[in-house]
């Protein structure tokens, strides 16, 4: 969404006949783009049969099940592994992020019965979120005794982001300073 108001602001400017101010906005524009995406758009927690991806930024961690030690989930999923922590900033939100004011969760604590008046005892179906779904994989491997071709915890830094907020930062004080 930020980009198309991005591009709005830009196609507005052009319409209007103001070519320097669409010069004057354009890096501006572009370096907050950059940083929507890196911080936004990029950032995702997948797993698949031999471990745990995540994408956080500009660092690419890939995580294999047999070297995670623990998996804390809460307001984040924070995958310890190899004496260290991996925090994904694209992790699935907790279920009561959103549940609030929704009909079809009577019960926040996503509890799997709730008590009515008469004191009878009714059935609720038990939230499934995507944060069950990554314990889930986890506990599975480690159940079937899965290993993974490499045991090691492998982080990569991203270099096409990296280099396209170099210059989308350089273009911008290029034109603060010009």
């Amino acid at each position: 969404m930020f980009w198309l108001g991005a591009a709005v602001v830009l196609a507005w400017l052009l319409l209007a006949g103001r070519t320097d101010a669409v010069m004057a906005a354009a890096p501006w524009l572009v370096l907050a783009a950059w940083f929507v995406y890196v911080m936004q758009w990029r950032p995702f927690l997948r797993t698949d049969r031999h471990g745990f991806e995540i994408v956080n930024g500009l660092r690419d961690h890939r995580i294999p099940f047999d070297a995670v030690d623990d998996i804390e989930i809460r307001h984040t999923v924070v995958v310890r592994a190899g004496g260290r922590r991996y925090v994904s900033w694209g992790a699935p939100t907790p279920p009561g992020a959103f549940g609030a004011g929704f009909n079809h969760v009577s019960d926040l604590k996503s509890r799997p019965h709730s008590i009515l008046p008469g004191n009878e005892r009714i059935s609720q179906t038990e939230t499934k979120t995507g944060r069950d779904a990554i314990v889930a994989a986890w506990q599975d491997a480690r159940r079937a005794g899965r290993t993974s071709p490499a045991g090691a915890v492998s982080s990569t830094w991203n270099r096409p982001a990296i280099i396209a907020g170099v210059l989308a930062a350089a273009w911008a004080i290029l034109a603060a300073l010009g």
